[in-house]
């Protein structure tokens, strides 16, 4: 920790990694973006570069729930019948020629990718924007649980995940992103979110990041915050 007007800060990747502090959000690891049947393949998209980062998100993922790491799954939702969906929105979400109907609530495309399943302790949270923190409870389920860090992968990097980075910044939470465990359908894209982060954000990779996990000394989280977190996701 360093002291910054008085203030503890955390610092080192160790201090920001702490397990009893940390939660796991998992931006849209959903087939409509993820799979070869999905809605941005169906439109063209290039895939390739996200289905190469799966298996690195599901090991962090399963890593992150043997070792007791809560994992927040937020899945990307549009309603039925455009109930979701603004003018503004919709104008957003068909910029390039895609349909609008993607991560229609309860199909296929809306689910997430095999081998990502959430555990008792986690929880499940659907947003109708790309920053997690927009219109939902998120921020209030992570204090329940005394999350001041977050680990933030998932898809896309220029969206969704550099979105919901932003978010929680500005909800006062330290943010670490799973470099490797990170993925978009645009190189340039991509590369351009990546270069932001690395300007204001600490990087991680997957391994890194589990192994720090695994090392450190086991800590129980504030008194009631399990509870409390559970409560807050029902």
């Amino acid at each position: 920790m360093r002291l910054v007007n008085g203030t503890p800060v955390r610092e080192t990747l160790d201090e920001l990694l702490e397990p009893s502090v940390t939660a796991l959000l998992l931006v849209d690891v959903q087939n409509d973006f993820c799979h070869p049947a999905g809605h941005f393949a169906r439109h063209r998209r290039d895939i390739s570069h996200i289905e190469a980062t799966l298996p690195a998100i599901r090991r962090l993922v399963t890593g992150a729930q043997a070792l007791g790491i809560p994992t927040v799954f937020i899945r990307q939702c549009t309603l039925p019948d455009g109930a979701s969906d603004s003018p503004a929105w919709l104008r957003f979400k068909t910029r390039d020629g895609k349909s609008p109907e993607y991560t229609l609530r309860g199909s296929w495309g809306w689910e997430l990718v095999d081998g990502l399943r959430p555990g008792p302790g986690d929880t499940e949270l659907e947003k109708f924007r790309p920053d997690a923190f927009v219109r939902t409870d998120l921020e209030r389920r992570l204090r329940a649980m005394g999350v001041e860090s977050v680990v933030v992968a998932g898809t896309t990097t220029e969206g969704c995940v550099e979105s919901t980075v932003r978010g929680a910044s500005y909800h006062d939470f330290y943010v670490v992103v799973a470099e490797d465990a990170v993925c978009s359908t645009n190189p340039t894209l991509h590369a351009g979110s990546m270069r932001l982060f690395e300007a204001r954000y600490p990087l991680a990779r997957v391994d890194d990041i589990l192994e720090r996990w695994r090392r450190a000394p086991r800590r129980s989280p504030p008194q009631g915050a399990a509870e409390a977190g559970r409560a807050a996701a029902e």
